[in-house]
């Protein structure tokens, strides 16, 4: 869908054809964000798995900021149709991968099936499903932090470089702070994963740190985010808002698992985060645009630091939730490869 997607868009000749192309593109997008947390859950477990889920958190910015960077170039050398070629190439090299890889998993399945005995083993009993009561609450407020966070963020993106160019830096010079901007939620997320496994993702840690970057995050919003700034400052706390602020999404997906409680959710648990944070992506450049266009730069500054401040209550309740169920039942299993199904069945 992504490479098809993309294909189709470099051939559009009108408004309509260009959104259906974008509209498949999405399809494989929206597969890959539901389906890798989930993978990645069932390939780690324990500290291990709250820093890879906490690692695969950065794949947003990273890839905003590659993207900006590879198609502004593409596109200015060979124009922005042949630009596509970048994500139809993406998609399949992505395809190709996945063959390889099922194609090496049949093969130690076959291996392992001749030198195995061959008695016949019986199948497990199917689990029952988990109760939605024990993690709606919950996890509605952990994917609401989010999508509060994700409009903030993706606002903050999105009109950066119009920030930029009115306080009078030029357009390319913008784009290239803003992909700066973006990559600062590498190096946040890194420390996030450093806190997971260090500390373990139900440590009173955890808490104070989303709370810290969330709060302190929403206060340099309203420094970036001002009438009359200088606009190389204003680049400098943009890339100071995200280093903040990256720490929080990393400490989001490493809770998801925990969120979800058992791995028949798991799937559910991250569609619902995945559906929040595109929704905030989608609702936050234009909302964040209105404002300033009516109230200016410095009410944009404040409504993210609302924003943020929403975010961080919601957080903590999840967080204290997932820490109470965990003091109540220590010897359960997480989600995991050595994780018995009926244990994790258990939790819920």
């Amino acid at each position: 869908a992504l490479a098809i997607g993309a294909a189709a868009s470099a051939f559009a000749q009108d408004l309509v054809t260009l959104a259906l192309a974008r509209l498949v593109e999405s399809l494989g997008y929206l597969a890959i964000v539901v389906a890798a947390p989930v993978l990645i859950a069932r390939a780690a477990e324990g500290r291990r798995q709250a820093a890879a889920m906490a690692l695969w958190s950065t794949f947003v910015p990273v890839g905003m900021a590659v993207g900006a960077w590879a198609y502004a170039w593409t596109a200015g050398a060979v124009g922005w149709r042949l630009a596509q070629a970048l994500s139809v190439a993406g998609g399949l090299l992505l395809w190709v991968s996945l063959r390889a890889m099922a194609a090496g998993d049949a093969a130690t399945r076959r291996a392992a099936s001749t030198t195995s005995p061959t008695a016949p083993v019986a199948p497990a009993a199917p689990a029952p499903p988990p109760s939605p009561g024990a993690t709606g609450a919950l996890l509605w407020a952990l994917v609401a932090a989010f999508g509060a966070y994700a409009v903030a963020e993706v606002g903050l993106l999105a009109l950066l470089p119009s920030l930029l160019t009115q306080g009078g830096m030029p357009l390319a010079t913008a784009g290239g702070w803003t992909a700066a901007a973006a990559l600062a939620n590498v190096p946040a997320s890194a420390i996030g994963a450093w806190l997971l496994k260090r500390r373990g993702a139900l440590s009173p840690a955890i808490a104070v740190a989303m709370a810290v970057s969330l709060g302190l995050s929403g206060l340099l919003f309203l420094a970036a985010l001002r009438d009359g700034g200088q606009a190389s400052t204003q680049a400098l706390l943009a890339i100071a808002v995200n280093a903040a602020s990256g720490v929080f999404p990393s400490l989001v997906f490493a809770l998801l698992p925990l969120a979800a409680r058992a791995p028949e959710r798991l799937a559910l648990a991250s569609g619902r985060l995945t559906q929040f944070g595109a929704s905030g992506a989608l609702l936050g450049p234009p909302l964040m645009g209105a404002v300033v266009e009516h109230w200016g730069w410095s009410t944009a500054g404040g409504l993210a630091l609302a924003l943020s401040a929403l975010a961080i209550p919601l957080a903590l309740f999840a967080w204290r939730r997932l820490a109470q169920s965990s003091e109540e039942k220590p010897d359960a299993c997480t989600i995991g490869p050595h994780c018995p199904r009926s244990a994790a069945s258990r939790r819920a």
